[in-house]
Parts: C-alpha cells; structure tokens; sequence
C-alpha cells in the first residue's frame, strides 16, 4: 500500500515537472521504484546497483518513465553512473534524502553521481544530495581529485528542478559538453569557507537557463568556462561565495570563447565578488569574451562588486610587461545598485596587449561602506585599457 501510494506521489510530481517543463509527450508514464530493486534506506547499505538498475529498466522504456526514490529514511549511494543513449524520456524523481561516502578512499573518486550521453531528462524532486564535503575540505590541498556531486556530460535536452545540493566535495553541480539544460529552483549550500565549492561549474555548453535558484557556497556561485555559449542566469540568488565569474581565462592553448551570458534580476550579498571576469596574465593564450549582459543586480555588503581582473597570477612573479591574450568585448554593465563592503567598486583592469573592446557602464549606483568611518559614502571605479563609454547614473564616477 505504501509503496502504491509512493508511485502515486511520484506520478502527480511528475505531471507537475513535464508541464512546467512544456513537454509535449503523452500517455501515462511507467513509473520504477528504486525499493523494487534493492534500494534499502539505512543509510549504510550501498544502493548504487539498485539505483543503476533501475537506471538500466527505466533506458530500455519507449515513452516516458519516472525513477522513483522515495520519501524516508537515508539512501546511502556510493558512486553512480547513468548512461545513455536511452530509448525513451526519463525522470530521476529523487524524492528522498541521497547521502555520499566520507571515508578517505571516496575523496579521490572522479565524481559521485553522473549522468552521461542521455536526451531528454529530467532531474526532479524535493529531495537533498549530501556531499559528505566536511570529512573532504581539510584534506583538499594534497588531493588532486575531488567528487562533483552532480555532474552532466553530454547531455541534452535536460531539466533540473527543485533538488538541493548539500556540502559537496568539490562542485555542487557541473555542466559538460551539454546542450539545452535547464534549472530551476535549484539551491546549493555549503559554508563560506569550504574550498572549491561552486555552486554551477558550466563548460563547453549552450543553450543554458537557470532561473529562480540560490548559491550558498564557498566559492563561486556560477563559473563559467571555455565553450559556455548562450547562458541566462535569471531571478537567483548568490552568497556567501565568490559571486558569478567568467574565467579564468587564457590558461590552456586553443580554449573556445565564451560569448552571449546574460545575468539578470539577481541579487548578490555577502560575496568576496560581485560580476568578476577572470583572464591569467602570464602565458596566456588567445581566446575571446563577448556579448555579455549584467542587468538589474542588487549587491548587498559584496566585495568587489565588478571586476575585470586580466592580470590574474594567483603564484605571483608575473612579468608586468606580459599582458593577457584574452580579448574582452560587448560587455554591458546596466542597472547594478547596492553596497560595496570595499572603497574602489568598478574596478576595470584590462589587458595592456588586448584592450577591452565596447564596455557600457549605465545607471551604475553602488555606495561604499566604510566600518572606519561608521557610515556609508561615495564608492571609487579605477579602470586601465579600457574602451567604452558610460551612460545615465554613475556612481561611483565612471573611469570610461
């Protein structure tokens, strides 16, 4: 009886997802409960081949089918892999509370739970993925590797809805090789001061959406990297972290530019940065930023609320005269208010061999708070190398 009414649940959530998700498919789906393969909930049985199995049935389903994990009790899960291609829709209903390993030998596992060369899916449910990243952090510097909770590879076509990601290891959720992924409601928690804990790491994607979602994590709440085309950020929150990043870049030879991002309708507090574009000055190879938007954000107590850093040399010794091969363009910095917790807010500082190319300050009005001083002022911008022009409200004064 318990279990039907589980299937039942599972079943109504799943109408829920694919009609917010504007899928098209009809008929009633199969709905797999990982309980009838296995799946115990102690929280000390490995139920990763019960979950792989489950997989397996559900890959070989025409039509739609939901996975369904069930509310109660703990899912211990050590590793698991879900490959495709698949011949149907499949829904991972992740209802319950999914826990990962914390012994030693699991901090160098390559990931933890991964979906891989699959179309049309949907990651859904109510329910929370434990990293275990507590019994990781202190031993983060002599590892080489270190578990993504989440990761996508090659995956399109996808929905991610509603799941939370709790202390992960590494990254709480990357993006690889995807195309069409979307997310929402999605949260990500972990301390300000766990290392390495992006909230979304997106690489050599496209067609991305995340909307409505919150980055509580210790280091950025979205990074982007080589290949990230066609991003909307929209409606989510970030902090504490290290704010919505780009780079860094120009690190690798033959690195894909990272074009058409737009961040809009967020608010950023408590952050060490705000909007922050990252290139390396030493050695750096050519690649391209452009055509990004920052529209409507709020910054409550950010560090360095907007940053261009193309002088990033994080072991020091860099050659001044060297400047970053990375070309910066069409960046358009609109409607951004708050406070900034230091005195230079707009902090521009480009390449001296690959100036910045068509930077728009608009409506800029970021204060600064000085706790010296014990009350709130006018902020600074500093900028270098640097092409542009600013427009409407600008405070701090713009350098452009």
């Amino acid at each position: 009886m318990m279990a039907w009414r589980s299937d039942l649940q599972a079943f109504c959530m799943l109408m829920f997802f694919l009609v917010s998700a504007g899928s098209v498919i009809s008929g009633k789906p199969v709905v797999l409960n990982v309980k009838d393969y296995g799946a115990v909930t102690d929280g000390q049985t490995d139920n990763s081949r019960a979950f792989s199995e489950a997989w397996k049935a559900a890959c070989k389903q025409e039509g739609r089918t939901v996975i369904n994990v069930p509310k109660g009790g703990k899912y211990y899960v050590r590793q698991a892999s879900f490959e495709g291609p698949c011949k149907g829709f499949v829904v991972f209903m992740i209802r319950g509370d999914v826990y990962a390993p914390t012994d030693k030998a699991s901090h160098t596992l390559p990931y933890w739970i991964k979906f891989r060369y699959v179309d049309n899916l949907i990651i859904a449910g109510d329910g929370n993925l434990y990293g275990g990243g507590r019994s990781a952090w202190p031993y983060k510097s002599q590892m080489q590797v270190v578990p993504h909770s989440l990761r996508l590879e090659f995956v399109n076509h996808a929905r991610i809805d509603r799941i939370r990601s709790i202390d992960s290891k590494d990254k709480h959720i990357s993006i690889y090789g995807c195309n069409d992924v979307r997310m929402n409601r999605v949260r990500t928690t972990a301390p300000h001061d766990s290392p390495n804990t992006d909230g979304l790491h997106i690489a050599m994607s496209k067609r991305i959406r995340v909307t409505h979602s919150k980055f509580d994590t210790g280091d950025d709440c979205v990074a982007l990297f080589s290949g990230s085309h066609d991003v909307n950020i929209t409606g989510c929150s970030c902090g504490p972290g290290h704010g919505f990043s780009i780079g860094s870049m120009g690190k690798s030879p033959n690195e894909d530019p990272i074009t058409k991002i737009n961040i809009q309708n967020c608010t950023i507090s408590h952050t060490d940065n705000g909007f922050r574009i990252k290139t390396w000055a030493a050695s750096s190879h050519p690649t391209l930023a452009s055509e990004i938007t920052v529209e409507d954000i709020r910054m409550d107590n950010v560090r360095n609320p907007i940053i261009i850093d193309q002088n990033y040399c994080p072991q020091g010794g860099c050659d001044d005269k060297v400047g970053s091969q990375v070309q910066i363009k069409n960046l358009k910095l609109k409607d951004i208010w708050g406070i900034s917790s230091t005195e230079t807010a707009v902090n521009l500082q480009c390449s001296s061999k690959k100036p910045c190319q068509g930077i728009v300050l608009e409506d800029i009005n970021i204060l600064f708070r000085d706790l010296e001083a014990r009350k709130i002022r006018a902020a600074l911008s500093s900028c270098a190398y640097v092409n542009g022009s600013s427009r409407g409200k600008q405070a701090p004064k713009a350098c452009i």
